[in-house]
């Protein structure tokens, strides 16, 4: 079974992507020039920025929630960049465009796992509570791009910490650990002044796993089980 990109989730990439380019122009420019590092640049605004009102870094008109409206437009640029990194490009943006940018990228990762992984994260996207009471998903159904790579979900607890989730289907080992602390150490940079921890969720963990989170506090194991239910069909 392929993961299927619904009309919703691509027509709002699409949207995205074109109130960037409304402001600043084609993306394949901003690419061929500096891989859009300048631009994704332009886009971040941090908890810290958002606590002390600050305006708007960009020339994009935004109304609403300043913080989260350019996490989803950084979020969109980012997918782009990692589009052309994998060898594509797109003169005009269109919903086709963007669902076969999608594809592509989903065809680099992992397959079967990638597939997995990502009916875990739509499942936990619509119960996190269950991962931890008080937990709130923040980024907008869609995940958020940091300097190594894209977070599962990211979540804010009931203090107020941002949570880096990062799913993995079956056991995760020493490098899942790797991998969601480099998450949450670029997270602490774009968000010095905000607590930051993780969540690693699998099946199971291998002991290297098991004993790489010892030493990290801010870090937590969590199992995840299946339960089913069963019905006539007639």
């Amino acid at each position: 079974m392929q993961p299927q990109y619904t009309d919703g989730s691509v027509s709002t990439r699409v949207s995205r992507v074109k109130r960037v380019e409304a402001k600043y122009s084609d993306l394949d420019e901003h690419y061929d020039r500096d891989r859009l590092a300048g631009l994704i640049e332009q886009l971040k605004y941090s908890t810290r920025d958002s606590q002390q009102d600050k305006p708007n870094p960009t020339t994009i008109n935004i109304t609403g929630d300043l913080y989260r409206q350019l996490a989803s437009l950084k979020n969109a640029v980012s997918r782009y960049r990692e589009f052309r990194d994998t060898g594509g490009e797109m003169k005009t943006v269109t919903e086709a465009a963007i669902a076969v940018a999608s594809e592509s990228i989903r065809e680099k990762r992992e397959g079967r796992q990638f597939e997995l992984e990502r009916n875990l994260q739509d499942s936990l996207r619509n119960q996190i509570g269950q991962l931890e009471r008080g937990l709130v998903v923040v980024d907008d159904g869609d995940e958020r791009s940091v300097e190594s790579g894209f977070i599962d979900i990211l979540a804010r607890d009931a203090s107020g910490a941002l949570v880096v989730i990062e799913l993995k289907a079956g056991t995760a080992k020493r490098d899942a650990v790797g991998q969601i602390t480099g998450y949450m150490g670029d997270l602490m940079a774009e968000e010095p002044d905000t607590h930051i921890r993780g969540i690693l969720v699998a099946a199971d963990f291998d002991k290297s796993c098991q004993s790489g989170v010892r030493a990290i506090p801010a870090l937590k194991l969590k199992r995840y089980r299946f339960s089913f239910t069963f019905e006539d069909p007639f």
